[in-house]
């Protein structure tokens, strides 16, 4: 590749910055090959001292503070269980466990284990072409800008940051750079290149030059301390990660236009990388401390994290934009266990602080505030004589969400006990029923109960008042839903799902939103005028629940085994799909276009892959992609062990099993659950007896492959 720019001697060329292989998802029989090149008891016997006990292996559990084995671990199954923390999976969970990887990274740890290469399914070029050429123009005016800062003219910068106690080291951590004043030091490097009116629109694109009259650029950032956001990458990225945008500190030391007053901070606007709520600032930096102990500390700004780097709170992070989103709180609980939100005294921290509690409400995460003494910068007190220990000391001192949250609802109405209006007490009994006690009913009895008791304590008002209050707010508004709709459809042989929501006093069962009849998706392509009868469905019409299961399974072939025993495909009524459906079993996965047996099959494979590339143009984030099919076969066993459920409850038996149902249940619709591989599927069917009674061709596959879980 020609290079960007003439460069000088001994600068970084652009063409050579970044080189890295683009991952998507791996074949199924690659999984195997990595799963029978690493046995379970090696790999986990890397970290755990492993002693043999009959066909098991015994260790300490190293998920939690573990003094007496609790751990088995099983070659023949391939897995491994704690019987004291309840962790457990195959080889796969493991990694992904020990380091917070995803699946993808856990693949890719074990393959370079076992010095397996990858063989991945093809990418649309023209979007790998273009996301690696942003990402090498951002790499290399990233170099640009730490030359900038190393220069003579970055002095300014170098002073401001050696005054402020940065130490070289964490400077060169963060990549900080320097851009010069004036509107053209990097619109002028970039009429150098090959192509400079390809370079400067590409780079216009990624924030980091502005359109001006008639087609000119000028410099986005000027006289700017420069703050690179990086995100975490794979391959030959993963120690640096990747830049995607830029945070700027204006420092004065330029001339602006007259009259013209700069911003203090400005930030890359978001672009085909960089979507400010699902980056952190210093994550990247601190992800071996955040992923060893699962916690964060959320703080402000870029200069208090990388402070609290230095005096080793490395595990420190900043939200990127305004405040932290919904979005952001949600992609933070599936990786954390705990947070702590470090804000400003003001009002506009507490404010902030008092949004954040509200989007974590509701998740499993431990959430602690410290408020600062009003006036009190993070960075400024590290660097201070005894200021590691004062920070130490705020963050000992921190309060749970939920109490923060209820006091601040308080202080807000300046509600005092005994003292104020009935119109007051109104108004803040209806909002710590929304804010507080409805997304806490949500994870059920014990979380609301707790947030009861504690606006009794810092009310006076009795539990019993509390909750009669919540209730009739509540059941004045419509039923909600739990969780986001992900296309689990209502129309199985059995009827609507059932919603459940807890109530103080018993399970209340509702009907979801839908029609008596099945929803339908009418396609032209396959509709034929014909009378049926009430026992055959119309012809032309298709079940919603058979193209979602056909979607998914072309999503993640690996997961079409557990989905037809669930529901087998002989029973569905949409005859081509329940033609792929039998081939996808037949030849264990989804048969390519030329091996479809008839030009419908193949007619019906394009138009699901048509939807499946429509969907992923709005999840960006691979990461969600990936979540897709999982979630649904969680949602999918829900909707069957509530079915079971309410079998053993009309028989009125079996009460430890309605238990455990209830536990598997509270365990898959939990914020941070995610089926690791489709084996753990498996077992929940074997264990909860959920199989339908299958064909024989069912049957037939099941004892070929041989795979099911005892």
């Amino acid at each position: 590749m020609p290079s960007l720019v003439s460069c000088d001697p001994g600068e970084t060329r652009i063409d050579e910055a970044f080189e890295r292989p683009t991952l998507s998802i791996l074949e199924n029989q690659d999984r195997e090959r990595i799963r029978e090149a690493n046995p379970i008891e090696q790999v986990v016997g890397k970290y755990v001292d492993l002693v043999q006990r009959g066909r098991v292996f015994k260790g300490l559990c190293p998920f939690h503070d573990d003094s007496n084995p609790s751990m088995d671990v099983d070659p023949e199954r391939g897995t491994f269980r704690c019987w004291s923390c309840n962790e457990n999976g195959d080889v796969f969970a493991f990694i992904q466990k020990r380091y917070n990887y995803d699946f993808l990274e856990a693949m890719e740890h074990l393959a370079q284990e076992a010095g397996i290469e990858f063989r991945r399914r093809p990418v649309d070029p023209e979007v790998a072409a273009q996301r690696d050429k942003d990402l090498e123009m951002l790499e290399w005016v990233t170099e640009w800008f730490i030359r900038q800062l190393e220069s003579p003219s970055g002095k300014p910068a170098r002073d401001n940051l050696k005054k402020r106690g940065f130490r070289p080291d964490m400077i060169r951590k963060f990549r900080i750079g320097f851009a010069p004043p004036g509107f053209d030091s990097l619109t002028n490097t970039l009429k150098k290149a090959r192509d400079p009116e390809d370079a400067m629109k590409r780079a216009c694109e990624l924030g980091l030059l502005k359109e001006g009259r008639e087609g000119t650029y000028y410099d986005a950032f000027r006289d700017r301390i420069i703050f690179p956001i990086i995100r975490p990458a794979r391959g030959q990225a993963r120690e640096t990660g990747e830049v995607i945008a830029f945070g700027g500190r204006h420092l004065g030391s330029g001339v602006e236009r007259a009259g013209l007053t700069p911003a203090k901070y400005i930030n890359s606007p978001e672009t085909r990388l960089y979507s400010k709520g699902k980056v952190l600032y210093g994550y990247q930096q601190g992800l071996d401390q955040i992923r060893r102990s699962r916690s964060l500390v959320i703080s402000e700004g870029y200069t208090d994290v990388i402070m609290a780097h230095q005096y080793g709170f490395t595990n420190t992070v900043a939200v990127l934009g305004t405040a932290l989103t919904e979005e952001g709180a949600q992609l933070i609980s599936r990786k954390v266990d705990r947070v702590d939100l470090l804000f400003d005294g003001d009002v506009a921290g507490k404010k902030a602080a008092s949004k954040s509690c509200e989007l974590f409400l509701g998740t499993e995460v431990e959430v602690r505030v410290v408020i600062l003494e009003s006036g009190v910068d993070p960075c400024d007190l590290l660097s201070s004589e005894g200021g590691k220990e004062a920070y130490e000391s705020f963050l000992a001192a921190g309060v749970s969400s939920l109490e923060f949250l209820i006091r601040d609802i308080l202080q807000q109405h300046e509600f005092e006990p005994g003292v104020s209006s009935i119109r007051t007490i109104s108004k803040v009994r209806t909002e710590l029923s929304r804010r507080v006690l409805e997304p806490l009913s949500d994870m059920g009895q014990i979380p609301l109960e707790e947030a009861v008791r504690r606006i009794s304590a810092e009310t006076n008002w009795s539990e019993a008042s509390i909750h009669q209050d919540f209730l009739a707010d509540r059941d004045q508004r419509s039923p909600r839903r739990r969780g986001p709709e992900r296309g689990l459809s209502a129309n199985f042989p059995e009827g609507p799902v059932l919603i459940i929501e807890e109530t103080p006093h018993e399970t209340e069962v509702i009907l979801g939103d839908y029609d008596s009849e099945p929803h339908l998706l009418g396609d032209p392509q396959w509709a034929k005028s014909t009378e049926a009868s009430p026992e055959t469905p119309v012809v032309g019409q298709i079940p919603e629940d058979e193209h979602i299961m056909m979607k998914m399974v072309l999503r993640d072939e690996s997961y079409y085994r557990p989905l037809f025993r669930i529901h087998p495909p002989e029973r569905w009524s949409s005859p081509l799909h329940r033609e792929l459906a039998l081939t996808v079993l037949a030849q264990r996965g989804v048969p390519d276009l030329e091996e479809a047996s008839n030009s419908g099959l193949q007619s019906l494979i394009r138009d699901i892959q048509s939807i499946i590339s429509m969907e992923d143009e709005m999840i960006p984030d691979p990461d969600e992609r990936n979540l897709l099919v999982p979630q649904y076969m969680a949602e999918v066993l829900v909707s069957e062990l509530e079915r079971k459920r309410h079998q053993l409850v009309r028989k009125g038996e079996a009460r430890e099993q309605i238990q455990s149902i209830n536990n598997q249940i509270q365990t898959l619709t939990s914020s941070k659950f995610l089926f690791d591989n489709p084996s753990q599927v498996d077992e929940i069917i074997n264990r909860f007896e959920l199989e339908s009674l299958g064909s024989p061709l069912t049957q037939k596959s099941e004892e070929q492959e041989s795979t099911f879980h005892e």
